[in-house]
């Protein structure tokens, strides 16, 4: 049996280079993917924050229905609104312009930047 030895050797290396290159290959595809999965985390933890600090924005408005705190938000100026019913994402508003007609107002709570109350 006669074999020949250069083409073992190259056979070798090329084996050698395959598995250097599928090794190379997973390190590249697990670090991309950590990084997908860590941009994943934060921004779940950051919604997690957002809706626990509706969850208390809405149960601060529930201890305000029928008062009327100035209210100020994304599409509404600093103005007087009762307060009528509020769930977990919504509130309902009311108010009286100066020609005595009410209006209504449906705002979602994270659209909300302020609220003004004087405790009374």
């Amino acid at each position: 049996m006669c074999y020949d030895v250069s083409k073992l050797r190259e056979k070798k290396k090329g084996a050698m280079m395959w598995v250097l290159g599928f090794i190379l290959f997973m390190i590249f595809f697990y670090s991309n993917n950590s990084k997908k999965i860590k941009k994943l985390e934060n921004k779940i933890k950051k919604l997690e924050r957002k809706e626990k600090g509706n969850a208390e924005m809405s149960r601060l408005f529930q201890e305000m229905i029928g008062k009327e705190p100035i209210i100020t938000g994304v599409y509404i100026g600093p103005d007087n609104w009762e307060v009528v019913d509020v769930d977990e994402e919504w509130v309902k508003l009311r108010r009286v312009d100066n020609t005595g007609k009410e209006k209504f107002k449906l705002q979602r709570i994270e659209d909300i930047q302020t609220v003004e109350f004087d405790g009374e």
